[in-house]
């Protein structure tokens, strides 16, 4: 393609992290394989298809429009959060997606969030007297489960003024728990210990307090 050319081809991209691809395949076999359960999506009920999707509605209208709708089986991503202790059922919300780009003034760069609580976080590093610098998902990390080695990428590494380095993850405090995800920290653990840096793992309860420590600055 030549410089400044128009790419009119259509491009896909994941709803989780932003990536962008050419192909629909490799778009599809990403959030499968990259992101973790718990995410926000559901599998197309087509056998030939079980691309992830937010609504599958919305999937077949596009991309199945001759295919009638199953008329059993869920039909938007759901979040799970937590089991009702007098029922003993689980309790669920329909999920809010927001996300976008954040524009910082400190990185002179935009970052992609995928959460409010991650636009939160770089709102909050962006001001955050003691911190030099930060980067989103600088580097992938492998790690093993269920039977296979895969691909972890860290939400951000950030640098302070003295020197400390630390590999952070913003997740919600209802998903520490999925087995998956622990594999993952196990192995950013171990790297980060290997080079003298401390992994994080943000909840709403830590954003809570970093957001209460760069309010007070300057007090």
């Amino acid at each position: 393609m030549l410089p400044f050319q128009k790419d009119d081809k259509r491009k896909f991209q994941c709803f989780i992290c932003g990536v962008m691809f050419s192909e629909y395949d490799k778009f599809k076999t990403h959030i499968i394989d990259e992101h973790e359960e718990g995410r926000e999506y559901v599998l197309c009920p087509l056998m030939r298809c079980r691309a992830p999707v937010r609504d599958v509605r919305l999937h077949f209208s596009v991309k199945h429009p001759s295919e009638k709708l199953p008329k059993k089986g869920q039909m938007r991503a759901i979040i799970w959060k937590d089991v009702n202790p007098k029922t003993g059922k689980m309790k669920t919300r329909k999920p809010k997606f927001k996300q976008g780009w954040y524009d910082s003034s400190k990185m002179n760069k935009s970052f992609y969030y995928r959460s409010k609580w991650e636009e939160t976080v770089f709102e909050c590093l962006d001001t955050y007297n003691e911190v030099l610098t930060f980067e989103s998902e600088p580097f992938a990390i492998p790690y093993y489960w269920d039977g296979d080695t895969h691909n972890y990428n860290p939400d951000l590494i950030v640098t302070f003024f003295d020197g400390r380095r630390e590999l952070w993850e913003i997740k919600p405090a209802n998903q520490t728990d999925i087995p998956q995800n622990r594999a993952k920290w196990t192995a950013a653990k171990e790297a980060c210990e290997a080079r003298g840096w401390k992994f994080m793992v943000m909840t709403e309860i830590g954003i809570e307090k970093l957001k209460k420590i760069v309010e007070s600055q300057g007090r």
